[in-house]
């Protein structure tokens, strides 16, 4: 009986880990899952050591604050994989841990598959030397990244992205009768990204309110505790907030404001016309400006290798910047248009459905 252990971070590595291990054990059910990760690996059959999916944070000075916690959740795991060794670990993103992680059970012998790479082409580009001499294999969600491990002598295998089987599954929610503009604001879900995105959302929405009365917003909200932020903060505005209903956003809005991350590429796979939006600690901004080197933020923008969806980070994340684009995209006309092609674009290099089960089958494969 083969035994695996998963280590995923956040909210989204939540989500792809679970569908992965829906995959492994539709292809062998005697296999044993345990890790740390969310609540949606566990229901999809993990033992869950440690919800760290649900105690996700960001930003280098949110980091620092935890950073004994992190550590000797760290260490425990280490010393458990140490005395019961897995046959397999499979990282998943969250490369501030999981690379860290990697270098540790290279030393005890394990083989180490990493699902959805660490984004080492942004910053930080030396930690591919460390990834090729630690990882096993490499299983990348980008057509772009296969060549750059590669390169570097990793195994790697392009999968797909496993969002495209996430929307494929979707079932369109019953159409309201009532015709009403529907507006989708994402603020993210870390309680970080919450508290200094949703006002500022929240000013954007009352703009849009006096070109269209009749406008409405839905905000996808991860839980109820971050629901309950985000109602707080959104203030007067009139909001619908959906715990778990990214996908009824998506399908319902005419365009939305996104908190950078995975949710760009899932409203491009909506098709959705869309604006990008990003606030952090203004320390941790400064520090990523050092470290980070690439021309965009938003996936969709680097997917593309230029901007179609206009990026407002930090000081240009005010409702004077992001109010005009919201209206050009809101009405029918030339600035919708092109954005509703290009996501079209978008849609076709992120490849069609299957990762998740190709991805299961490299690790099986590895596991022999």
């Amino acid at each position: 009986m083969k035994h695996v252990f998963f280590i995923a971070g956040e909210s989204s590595g939540d989500m792809h880990g679970a569908n992965l291990i829906r995959a492994l054990r539709s292809a062998d059910p005697d296999i044993q899952c345990a890790g740390l990760g969310g609540v949606r690996m566990a229901d999809a059959g993990m033992e869950l050591v440690y919800d760290l999916a649900g105690d996700a944070i960001m930003g280098f000075v949110e980091v620092l604050k935890k950073a004994l916690p992190i550590r000797r959740l760290f260490l425990d795991t280490l010393e458990r994989l140490r005395r019961d060794p897995p046959d397999c670990l499979v990282l998943i993103d969250y490369p501030g841990f999981n690379i860290r992680f990697a270098k540790a059970v290279y030393e005890l012998g394990i083989p180490v598959v990493y699902y959805i790479s660490p984004q080492v082409w942004a910053w930080k580009r030396k930690r591919l030397h460390t990834l090729a001499q630690v990882v096993r294999k490499m299983l990348v969600i980008f057509p772009f990244e296969e060549e750059l491990y590669r390169d570097q002598g990793v195994d790697c295998v392009y999968v797909g992205h496993p969002l495209a089987d996430q929307v494929a599954q979707y079932t369109l929610p019953a159409v309201s009768t009532q015709e009403r503009m529907t507006i989708g604001l994402l603020p993210g879900s870390r309680e970080q990204e919450i508290r200094r995105i949703v006002p500022v959302m929240a000013e954007v929405g009352a703009g849009i309110l006096e070109e269209y009365p009749e406008a409405q917003f839905l905000v996808p909200c991860i839980n109820e505790t971050r629901a309950q932020q985000a109602r707080t903060l959104f203030g007067d505005l009139p909001v619908d907030l959906r715990v778990g209903g990214m996908y009824d956003v998506l399908s319902q809005s005419r365009c939305c404001l996104v908190a950078s991350g995975t949710a760009t590429i899932e409203t491009a796979l909506f098709g959705v016309p869309m604006g990008i939006m990003y606030r952090v600690n203004p320390i941790s901004y400064y520090l990523a400006r050092m470290l980070v080197h690439i021309r965009y933020i938003g996936m969709v923008n680097i997917l593309a290798e230029r901007q179609i969806a206009p990026e407002f980070i930090q000081h240009t994340a005010t409702v004077d910047h992001i109010l005009p684009f919201m209206l050009d995209i809101i009405k029918e006309g030339e600035v919708r248009n092109r954005m509703l092609a290009d996501l079209r674009e978008i849609r076709v290099r992120l490849g069609g459905r299957g990762a998740s089960r190709r991805a299961a089958e490299q690790i099986l494969q590895l596991l022999g």
